[in-house]
């Protein structure tokens, strides 16, 4: 960290943590019964010196398929 290098066992933790996190946004989103997420974004901070916090949010909506459509069509 001091010469610039990269800290590869932070960066396990953090690809792990938003990993988690965005699991955990697709549990709420279903329990809401929606079966898509829109606009994910994620926000990091730092909490203590070596220790920082992740979120991951977006909004939870039903995708539904147009009459004579399918869902994935834009």
């Amino acid at each position: 960290n001091l010469v610039g290098g990269e800290l590869k066992g932070y960066t396990e933790l953090l690809t792990e943590s938003r990993r988690e996190a965005i699991e955990r946004m697709l549990a709420q989103a279903s329990q809401l019964q929606a079966n898509a997420v829109l606009n994910v974004r994620f926000t990091t901070s730092a909490v203590t010196s070596g220790a920082a916090e992740l979120y991951a949010y977006g909004t939870a909506v039903v995708v539904e398929a147009e009459s004579g459509g399918s869902a994935d069509t834009v």
